[in-house]
């Protein structure tokens, strides 16, 4: 494993912590109406051909007309941690990205949100531009927008935004050592000029179809090169963007306010007048209860929260009515990984078996409260892009006859004994744990379940021995599709899980990576996952998301919280 990789890997450990089995980030707050259908059976589910892995039933149609956004109002949110300082681009605390100083910040990109858009999602919008396409060089052309001005504050004073100003601060990203660095050269993004004040050019140092993900990202923000020249750094410096929100002042509490910016480009927006942030810092284990901020949600101190699992079977007891809505982060998720160089799970067959015995349908409803989805567990740029839940139920998954039939094809007699190395996460995630445990009992393994402080199981499972069996864990957070399979599933990948040597799906990994049309893409993806959970190398039993509760007032809100996105924010209203 690379030194760089470890850095990333342990600097991250924290949100995982939070992010992976919580299905909260260290700094999202929460959103919109949900119900949870009650969980089915075993017997159930072996009647039917579709998996019933606890999906949300939409509210009713009255339910869901919103009607006319209002313009005002105020709401309080709840983020998990505090952000360190100011400078967007010297930190990649999430934080500080998304609920801190960065939500007064624009990007060229963003993600699409909203009622209609079904996650995971990672479909690519305009932000600051108004529509960009490809060059026979293959290098993409951006079209600005001509209606962009800075927030007026001196000493920037409102004026226009121009091309200029994102080769400045895409310049300032990739200062060694900084995050923007490898996020840019990872992605294969290249040179960044600006053509005239209203045109950029982005080349390509290499085709990779996630490329302009990097420009979409929630903390590739453009600063004002005026602030840099007057202050010398953005840690202490005024907050100045050309976002929805205005930087206010952080209150005694360590809260911070935003504002309404009355000038911003999208005039409609944001309805909100005022958002203030408090961290409300969870203790010890991050899916235990956390009593101050649901004591805070439940009277009425704060809107919006994320919910752990255990968060949510609390206020499911609880009188207080509240909203609820789950919105998709795959990459986040927990990740079952068997190692293919361990004895005895060089055996295909026994790996088979394995997998074929876990119904993780049944883990993400009585462990997880339906939060969550079973797949590979990359991000992806559709929903249709991933392997349908169905075909991993009837092809891969959750049949213990069929575990048993290639274990006696096999002449497997004696299933072996097998090790699982759980990430000591909290109550949560050690119940799924259990749950696998027994799932493979059923079937006849013996199996044993060892709860292993997180950070020992990374650096065992992602360190130059890898002396495990079975692990169940979190992954290192890779927001794009390529960066996910890159690392995890490649060979040559720094995180290779399942420590395999598999060409075929290398050379798979690769063709998909190049591939711009996005329906041959999207066959690519779906045969590398049909590959990976064949060869029964890795795939999350529960993929990740979050559970956003919020006051009943709280409309159009509809989170996509995939590459660090918060644009959300500024199109949800208040019912007065």
């Amino acid at each position: 494993m690379t030194q760089s990789f470890k850095t990333v890997l342990f600097l991250t450990l924290g949100l995982l912590l939070m992010g992976l089995a919580a299905c909260s980030s260290e700094e999202a707050p929460v959103e919109s109406v949900e119900t949870v259908e009650e969980p089915v059976s075993k017997t159930a589910r072996a009647q039917s051909p579709t998996p019933q892995p606890a999906s949300i039933q939409e509210p009713a149609p009255a339910a869901l007309d919103e009607g006319t956004p209002r313009r005002g109002g105020h709401l309080v949110l709840a983020s998990m941690a505090d952000y360190p300082h100011r400078d967007v681009h010297q930190s990649a605390q999430e934080t500080l990205a998304t609920l801190g100083p960065g939500l007064a910040y624009s990007r060229l990109l963003r993600l699409e949100a909203g009622r209609e858009v079904e996650q995971p999602n990672l479909t690519l919008q305009c932000d600051l531009c108004e529509s960009w396409e490809m060059a026979p060089d293959m290098s993409y052309i951006f079209r600005l927008r001509p209606d962009v001005h800075w927030q007026n504050l001196s000493p920037v004073d409102g004026r226009q935004l121009v091309a200029d100003d994102l080769v400045f601060s895409y310049d300032r990203m990739r200062t060694p050592g900084w995050p923007g660095a490898t996020r840019f050269a990872d992605r294969g993004v290249g040179e960044i000029v600006a053509l005239d004040d209203l045109t950029l050019q982005v080349s390509l140092e290499f085709r990779d179809s996630d490329a302009l993900l990097a420009l979409a990202d929630g903390h590739s923000k453009i600063v004002a090169p005026e602030v840099l020249e007057q202050f010398g750094e953005l840690q202490r410096a005024p907050v100045i963007g050309t976002g929805p929100w205005v930087f206010e002042q952080k209150i005694p509490n360590g809260a911070t306010e935003y504002s309404r910016n009355p000038a911003y480009f999208e005039p409609e927006l944001p309805y909100l007048d005022l958002i203030t942030v408090k961290p409300v810092k969870t203790p010890g284990e991050a899916n235990l209860v956390n009593p101050k901020r649901l004591a805070l949600l439940e009277a009425g101190q704060i809107d919006v929260v994320v919910a752990s699992p255990t968060d949510w079977s609390q206020l499911k007891r609880s009188s207080v009515e509240f909203n609820s809505r789950i919105s998709q982060q795959p990459e986040i998720g927990m990740v079952l990984s068997l190692n293919t160089r361990q004895e005895p799970l060089d055996n295909l067959a026994v790996r088979q078996a394995i997998f074929r015995a876990v119904d993780p349908w049944e883990y993400v409803d009585v462990d997880w409260w339906g939060q969550g989805g079973v797949g590979l567990g990359m991000p992806v740029r559709s929903p249709q892009w991933q392997l349908d839940q169905s075909e991993m139920l009837a092809s891969y998954l959750g049949s213990h006859s069929v575990a048993r039939d290639i274990l006696e094809d096999n002449e497997i007699i004696y299933p072996p004994t097998l090790e699982i190395a759980v990430a000591d996460l909290g109550p949560d995630y050690r119940r799924v744990g259990y749950q696998i445990e027994m799932d493979l009992e059923a079937v006849g393994f013996e199996a044993n379940v060892t709860a292993m402080d997180p950070a020992a199981l990374q650096e065992t499972m992602f360190g130059n021995d890898r002396d495990y069996q079975i692990a169940l864990a979190p992954a290192p957070p890779h927001p794009t599709t390529n960066g996910y399979l890159y690392s995890l599933l490649h060979s040559g990948g720094p995180g290779n899980i399942a420590n395999h040597d598999d060409k075929v799906l290398d050379a798979m990994i690769e063709v998909q990576a190049a591939e711009l049309d996005p329906v041959r893409r999207q066959e690519w993806l779906l045969d590398v996952q049909r590959h990976a959970m064949e060869q029964a190398y890795m795939f999350s039993p529960i993929t990740g998301s979050y559970r956003w509760v919020f006051d009943w007032d709280l409309e159009n809100f509809y989170p996509n919280t995939a590459l660090s996105e918060y644009h959300y924010w500024a199109e949800a209203w208040l019912r007065q």
